[in-house]
């Protein structure tokens, strides 16, 4: 909720007890007489009548609210051919949307809001939470992107806005080294995944010399005795 949305609410809601309150003394309790005779007052009689204008107002608007708001839509229609209409859950595309940005095990996303009409545009708000320190300007850009694009392939063209809101990280240390994965290995890696003959080039070095520790065997003494039948 933005601050002109909590001023006017608590405007509203001020203004509206004030004239209700001032509203009911003159009725109720053993000071009617008395809060009937302030009403004599100009300046209160104002203060009345001011309470009571933006208490109506309020209520109005309110009303109108309720009556024409579009209601969040379950499905959305991403397209539709000769009659024939293809849908999306406003589930899936929380669903895709999550799937994105963990796919990499840098982010997580921790809530997702999909706001959608029927026959409308989507928009999707993610709050995402980073598993190491970023530079929230680059990677917000990169992720946005990611999502413009994966997220185009599950609602088409009603696809109005993904808005992301980055918390604090789990660890205020920069990505570990061991996490950036070169160009090339990345390259092999895919091919290798899609194509399991492929060979997987190795990024270690095979040791060449092999040494196997054996135990130390304990000498045992030889009987003197021979083995034999004895009658």
């Amino acid at each position: 909720m933005n601050v002109f949305k909590r001023i006017a609410l608590f405007v509203f809601g001020l203004t509206g007890i004030i004239a209700l309150v001032t509203l009911m003394l003159p009725w109720v309790g053993p000071w009617t007489r008395a809060a009937a005779s302030l009403m004599a007052l100009q300046w209160y009689a104002y203060v009345v009548e001011g309470a009571a204008a933006v208490t109506l107002v309020g209520l109005i608007i309110t009303l109108g609210r309720a009556l024409l708001t579009p209601h969040n839509a379950k499905t959305v229609r991403v397209s539709k051919s000769n009659g024939d209409e293809v849908t999306v859950s406003t589930a899936a595309i929380a669903s895709q949307a999550a799937h994105i940005v963990e796919e990499d095990r840098e982010y997580f996303a921790e809530k997702v809001w999909v706001t959608a009409r029927r026959r409308g545009k989507v928009r999707v708000a993610i709050r995402v939470r980073p598993a190491h320190a970023v530079d929230v300007t680059v990677e917000g850009a990169r992720l946005h992107d990611r999502l413009a694009k994966g997220l185009a392939a599950v609602c088409g063209k009603s696809l109005d806005r993904v808005e992301l809101e980055f918390v604090e990280p789990d660890s205020l240390d920069p990505k570990p080294d061991y996490l950036k994965v070169s160009a090339d290995e990345q390259a092999a890696q895919e091919a290798h995944y899609t194509n399991p003959a492929a060979p997987l080039e190795a990024t270690y070095e095979v040791p060449t010399d092999i040494t196997v520790h054996m135990p130390v065997a304990t000498p045992v003494e030889e009987s003197n005795e021979s083995e034999g039948w004895h009658v």
